[in-house]
């Protein structure tokens, strides 16, 4: 039994197919806007763009990571974010063609969609995780269920995984070359499609007490710790002590130097805290 799917595309601007579009399944009222932030002066002009909405923010960088919102005023709340957060490199805003997103309903998919990026390789840019589900009788969380799984076929479609990395165990073929971290530190990595994974049993800190004090305004101690936190309380990782966690699960980076970062609790050039992983670099290159 074939389980297929249609999606409808519209571009806005020819110009820039890539970093505007509008996409929609044809049997839903449910309407996304894909956005990167140089575009997001011309999303205020479409229409319903303006509607109730929940909202994904995206960054791609050394981390990729989320940040999950809901707004009454669409698109005009995200302009907002361009002074109060600029981590995010593109954004996919949700609207129904006939605004029936009430206040109720971008709450709950609020709730339910950091929950559910809380088990992804995504690291939510969220400060509220949302812990307590909103009170919602049993008809209507049927129906934003419903709608909660539409948004999250939408998003898979343009290539937002909600699938954590499978972990190898004892599976591991010969050919992948794991890379340990340097001492005093237990943690090894691994590559995969261009990603650096973490592997499970790796240990993680929080970030040291004195980065508080770097002259980024506390950014660095405050976004690692956030991080350290989230795994834990995610499930992907258990408190061995008050500052450290073991990972159960294998969690993947962009870069080798974030997940450096994260088993040391302080900056580091991740090239180097991983042995043999710069030497293996300099061959390749």
């Amino acid at each position: 039994m074939t389980n297929d799917r249609t999606l409808m595309l519209y571009f806005p601007d020819a110009n820039n197919a890539s970093s505007l579009r509008i996409f929609q399944d044809p049997t839903s009222q449910i309407r996304g806007f894909y956005f990167t932030k140089s575009q997001l002066g011309k999303v205020e002009l479409l229409e319903y763009a303006n509607n109730h909405a929940v909202y994904f923010l995206f960054s791609d960088s050394d981390e990729s990571s989320v940040y999950v919102g809901q707004t009454v005023n669409g698109i005009k709340r995200i302009k907002s974010h361009l002074r109060e957060k600029d981590f995010w490199q593109f954004g996919i805003l949700f609207v129904t063609d006939n605004n029936s997103f009430d206040k109720l309903s971008i709450d709950y998919l609020e709730y339910y969609f950091i929950q559910a990026f809380s088990k992804t390789q995504y690291s939510l840019e969220n400060q509220d995780l949302r812990t307590i589900a909103p009170n919602v009788n049993v008809f209507n969380q049927s129906t934003l269920n419903s709608f909660a799984t539409q948004i999250q076929f939408l998003l898979e479609a343009l290539g937002i995984s909600f699938n954590p990395v499978p972990s190898m165990g004892c599976d591991k073929p010969d050919d992948v070359e794991i890379f340990n971290a340097r001492t005093p530190y237990k943690a090894s990595i691994r590559l995969g499609d261009g990603k650096f994974i973490l592997q499970q049993n790796s240990e993680i800190k929080a970030p040291l007490e004195r980065t508080k004090e770097w002259n980024d305004g506390g950014t660095f101690y405050q976004r690692s710790f956030r991080r350290y936190n989230q795994l834990i309380e995610s499930g992907k990782a258990i408190k061995i002590d008050e500052n450290t966690a073991k990972l159960i699960d294998d969690v993947e980076f962009n870069s080798p130097s974030t997940p450096a970062e994260l088993c040391s609790g302080r900056s580091q050039n991740g090239w180097v805290f991983w042995i043999g992983l710069d030497d293996k670099r300099k061959k390749e290159s």
